[in-house]
């Protein structure tokens, strides 16, 4: 990184597409998709007026693999919860990316010739507390010692990889272009194991990126983890005790550090109806709609979701994704 006071990370640094909308698959709310269907898909990358789709919305997506059998979790947040995964469950997540007409294959068919869409895959976490992981070429693994966390994570990047290259029909219209880490943030005991992971993508060509909360721990050092990129969620739901400050206070981290930013928009108890648009105006006061790497997360709900029952928001992030986007003064704004 040439200088730590240079803004916001840009898509352009990385030639890269700018607006990446994560994609959970097995997740435990009520939008518990595995396999996205063409049509799931289809509102995402496109802007739909009346039913039918007339502009492009968003070229870059995540693939965030949380559970692809039930109470067998991948995500390391709902450890606890249910089993820790086994190396089947790893290997199920390949299987289902690149299932036909779901997830890539369905991004791929939606995606219009001489377009292209860019794809992101996040990596399972090895978690410490699976010591019974099960064979890898041969070797049994457990994950209580690094050696082993690490012959998992490289298995698991070179299967990927293999399948990627074999499946030759998506890469006129798909771009692969990274991994992504899958913990928010990265405690002391596994910094090693990021850096390795990361020299590892690097060596197989590919860039790496990091999704971290703002104010934890290693994301002041996130270069020195040898990521490409890295976008700080602010945290900010709205129905929590964390205010709109948290928003500033992340862009004025990201702009110093040089990272980008991520926008969350969310359903359930967390979140209340207005809290897209302090990010959206945030977006235009603090310079990140126009300068900075987004990713985008939407927590309990779908894009078609959003089209069906929240019309003025949709039209509003479609506008923000075409950097058009103004001020929008909702009931009981406070700035």
């Amino acid at each position: 990184m040439s200088n730590t006071s240079t803004g916001y990370l840009t898509a352009e640094e990385l030639s890269i597409q700018n607006h990446i909308c994560v994609l959970p698959c097995g997740d435990l709310s009520e939008v518990d998709t595995i396999d996205w269907s063409k049509e799931d898909l289809e509102h995402y990358q496109y802007y739909f007026v009346d039913g039918k789709p007339v502009d492009k919305m968003f070229r870059a997506f995540i693939f965030n693999p949380i559970q692809m059998r039930k109470d067998y979790f991948i995500h390391v947040m709902h450890t606890g919860i249910g089993k820790p995964a086994r190396n089947n469950d790893w290997q199920m997540a390949i299987d289902h990316l690149f299932k036909e007409n779901v997830n890539f294959s369905a991004l791929a068919q939606n995606t219009k010739k001489g377009d292209t869409t860019d794809i992101w895959v996040t990596i399972p976490y090895p978690n410490p507390l699976q010591e019974n992981f099960g064979k890898v070429l041969g070797n049994k693994l457990d994950f209580s010692n690094e050696t082993d966390q690490i012959k998992a994570i490289q298995w698991w990047i070179d299967s990927f990889i293999m399948r990627w290259e074999k499946e030759t029909h998506l890469h006129d219209t798909l771009s692969f272009k990274g991994f992504v880490w899958q913990r928010s943030s990265i405690n002391e005991s596994d910094e090693n194991l990021v850096k390795e992971t990361n020299d590892y993508i690097h060596n197989r060509g590919f860039l790496s990126l990091w999704l971290f909360t703002y104010g934890s721990s290693g994301c002041v050092e996130w270069s020195d983890f040898k990521f490409d990129a890295a976008c700080a969620n602010p945290n900010y739901y709205g129905n929590t005790n964390i205010d709109i400050n948290w928003i500033k206070n992340s862009t004025a981290f990201a702009s110093h550090y040089h990272t980008g930013m991520q926008i969350i928009y969310g359903k359930g108890k967390l979140f209340n109806d207005t809290h897209i648009y302090d990010y959206l105006n945030l977006g235009v006061s603090h310079g990140y709609m126009n300068n900075s790497l987004v990713v985008f997360q939407f927590p309990n709900q779908t894009m078609k979701m959003i089209y069906d029952n929240d019309r003025i928001a949709y039209v509003h992030i479609y506008s923000f994704i075409k950097k058009i986007y103004q001020h929008y003064s909702y009931p009981g704004i406070s700035y």
